[in-house]
């Protein structure tokens, strides 16, 4: 793994990290907002395309949930890797065979064996391209800084589609379907690989030379501390652990479910389409302010108000969103860019979160083990919310539900800090 010379955490300046770790998180951003986040930003211009071309239903040409399966389930192995060998090596591993994928997706005569082969391809290769590596980059770098860090990578994964969704489309309506898959191959070919390849640099981390401020970070802190245990293991039988996880869980569901419902919702409440349209559009506008500014304020004041004050916010915007019929348009579209940025801030605060809580040490691992929780309800929440629409007439069940996960996920989050100062006390009254 290539290094930069080490310093003292404790004695670096925020300006240091940046000096040091600038170039990285630039690349970062525009590698990862060009890699498999883009397939899957990018999945829904492909749907209706594909089946007037293959003849197919919705349910059969649908795969980015066959890729955000195996995306999820293979974060530990990926996390590891990246933990033992650096980031840069395993997103060099997985993206040259994931833009081969995408190009024989383009080539390949359709047949229902190669499409379904080649999207667990790109599920498989894709995780190692996926959000792990860069942020185990920006890890080792960062510490003051972090915060702004993850949230910069972050919006290049918002952002990007900006870019992406319009050549996809012009492309595939212009030369087929197929053809949209070379323009994801020719992203990551020309920017992704090169941007892993030049622009990503690590600092080594060395066991117990870390300065975040972590509360029972180290193995030996930890309330189970069985002989034989690797570090890890003992940070995932904790019950801290397992209570963010339960966090993640929760205000990922809400965040996908919106997400992935918004338009409906909207068009349900009475609005037209083009103006149904327009506060969808201000989703993107929210996801990227929501990453910037929990980034920024992490960086800045106590993280945990951060985190509660975020998903308060947001679970305000969904209570709003609920009575759509009764508010005018710009009330909607605040409400809407107001939960659309619980939906941005969510992916920086688990990173910022592990990295301060557990150190830089397994930070792959541990970050790959809790986003399965954030996997799982990113599958399960949006067909929740349209269950609950197709069964009740009306979203307005749904609203309440995913307004009830933000609170819930505020109120682990609570919980999760009450039991780190709970262990910090205790460890003090043994020394």
């Amino acid at each position: 793994m290539e290094t930069i010379a080490q310093a003292d955490d404790a004695r670096l300046r925020e300006s240091d990290e940046w000096k040091m770790g600038g170039r990285t998180v630039l690349f970062g951003a525009l590698g990862y907002g060009t890699g498999p986040v883009l397939f899957l930003t990018t999945a829904s211009v492909f749907i209706r395309p594909t089946m007037e071309a293959t003849g197919w239903s919705t349910s059969e040409v649908l795969i980015s949930p066959i890729v955000i399966v195996l995306l999820t389930l293979l974060g530990p192995l990926v996390g590891g890797l990246v933990d033992r060998h650096g980031a840069r090596r395993a997103i060099l591993l997985g993206m040259i065979p994931y833009v081969i994928l995408l190009i024989l997706f383009a080539v390949l005569p359709v047949s229902r064996i190669t499409f379904y082969c080649l999207a667990i391809g790109i599920g498989i290769f894709g995780a190692f391209g996926y959000q792990i590596p860069y942020s185990r980059a920006i890890a080792s770098q960062f510490d003051k800084g972090a915060g702004k860090a993850f949230g910069i990578v972050g919006v290049g994964g918002a952002a990007m589609p900006l870019l992406g969704i319009p050549l996809v489309t012009l492309a595939i309506y212009r030369f087929g379907w197929q053809a949209g898959y070379l323009v994801l191959a020719a992203f990551a070919l020309l920017v992704a690989l090169p941007a892993a390849r030049f622009g990503i640099k690590e600092r080594s981390v060395n066991r117990g030379d870390d300065a975040t401020d972590r509360i029972g970070a180290d193995s030996d802190n930890l309330a189970d501390n069985r002989p034989g245990m690797s570090r890890v293991r003992r940070v995932m039988f904790s019950a801290r652990f397992w209570i963010f996880s339960l966090h993640i869980f929760l205000v990922g569901g809400a965040a996908s479910a919106f997400l992935s419902n918004m338009q409906p919702i909207m068009l349900d409440g009475g609005l037209s389409v083009t103006v149904a349209t327009s506060v969808t559009t201000l989703f993107t506008g929210g996801i990227i302010f929501g990453r910037l500014m929990a980034g920024v304020l992490m960086d800045l004041m106590n993280r945990y108000a951060v985190a509660i004050g975020v998903f308060t916010i947001a679970m305000l915007g969904a209570l709003a969103i609920a009575n759509v019929a009764a508010l005018p348009v710009w009330a909607i579209a605040l409400a809407a860019f107001l939960t659309a940025a619980g939906q941005g801030a969510e992916g920086d605060i688990g990173a910022y979160f592990i990295l301060k809580e557990y150190g830089r040490e397994d930070f792959g691992t541990l970050f790959a083990m809790a986003g399965i929780f954030g996997g799982a309800s990113a599958l399960i929440a949006p067909f929740v919310f349209s269950h609950i629409r197709d069964a009740s007439g009306s979203y307005s069940a749904a609203i309440y539900l995913g307004s009830c996960l933000y609170a819930a996920g505020s109120m682990a989050i609570i919980l999760f800090g009450a039991l780190g100062r709970k262990e910090a006390a205790r460890l003090r009254r043994q020394k």
